[in-house]
C-alpha cells in the first residue's frame, strides 16, 4: 500500500512540475465524451456498531471505470464504479454480551454518479468532485444453511446445486475528491486523485472509506 501511494504522489507531483509549459495548451474535451479504467487503493478504516460490535477493514488494492461527458471545459458528469474485495475483521457481540470474532473477506461495489469541476481549460488541471449513488457490500457469510436448486438445460437436462445466501446489504453512498488531470494531444488523458466516500449503514455510523485512484483514459 505504501508503494502505492509513493507512486501516485510521485505522479502528481511530476505534473505539478511540469504545469507551468502545459497551460498554454488548451484542452479537446468541451462537448466530448470520455472512459477510463482505474487502479485504486483503499484505505483501512473501522466501523462502530451496537452494544460494542465493530469491523476493522484493511487496506485493498482493486480497479474500476468511468464514463462521463463533458458539458464544456470546466464541467464533467461521469458514471463511476469501483471495485475492491479487502479483508476484515469483526467483533460480534450476542444477547449475552459474549464477544465473537470472525476474519474473512468482504466485496464492496461502489456506484457513484459524479459531476467534476476542472479549475483551468488548459491540458493540465487540478479538479474537485462531488458524486451520489449506492453501495454494495457481501459480508461473504453465510445467513442460513445451503439450499439445493435445480433447473433445466436445453443439452443437460435436469441439473442441480448448491446455493448459499450470505449478509449483504446494498446502500446509499456519496463522495468528495480532488486531484490533477493532464491531456496528452493525442486525446489521450490521466488523472490521479485523492476520494473519501461515506456509506449510510443500518445499524451503525456511516462507513468512511479513503481512496487513492490513479486513471488512464480517452477523449471521444
Amino acid at each position: 500500500m505504501k508503494n502505492f501511494v509513493l507512486i501516485g504522489f510521485a505522479l502528481m507531483l511530476l505534473s505539478l512540475s511540469f504545469s507551468s509549459d502545459l497551460q498554454a495548451k488548451q484542452t479537446r474535451r468541451d462537448g466530448k465524451w470520455e472512459a477510463s479504467f482505474q487502479l485504486l487503493n483503499s484505505l483501512s478504516t473501522d466501523i462502530e456498531g451496537e452494544k460494542g460490535s465493530s469491523a476493522e477493514i484493511d487496506s485493498d488494492v482493486g480497479w474500476g471505470f468511468t464514463l462521463g461527458y463533458n458539458v464544456n471545459p470546466h464541467i464533467l458528469v461521469n458514471y463511476e464504479f469501483t471495485s475492491t474485495t479487502p479483508r476484515y475483521d469483526a467483533t460480534l457481540v450476542d444477547d449475552d454480551d459474549e464477544t465473537y470474532n470472525i476474519k474473512h473477506k468482504m466485496n464492496l461495489y461502489n456506484s457513484q454518479l459524479n459531476v467534476v469541476y476542472n479549475f483551468m481549460t488548459e491540458q493540465f488541471t487540478p479538479f474537485v468532485q462531488a458524486g451520489v449513488g449506492w453501495s454494495y457490500m457481501d459480508s461473504n457469510v453465510a445467513d442460513g444453511p445451503p439450499e439445493v436448486i435445480c433447473w433445466w438445460d436445453p443439452w443437460l437436462g435436469r441439473q442441480c446445486d448448491y446455493y448459499q445466501d450470505t449478509y449483504n446489504d446494498t446502500r446509499f453512498s456519496y463522495n468528495v475528491a480532488a486531484g490533477v488531470r493532464y491531456e496528452l494531444d493525442n486525446s489521450m488523458f490521466f488523472r490521479a486523485s485523492y476520494q473519501q466516500s461515506w456509506v449510510d449503514l443500518s445499524n451503525s455510523d456511516a462507513l468512511s472509506m479513503g481512496m487513492i485512484h490513479m486513471e488512464i483514459g480517452s477523449i471521444f
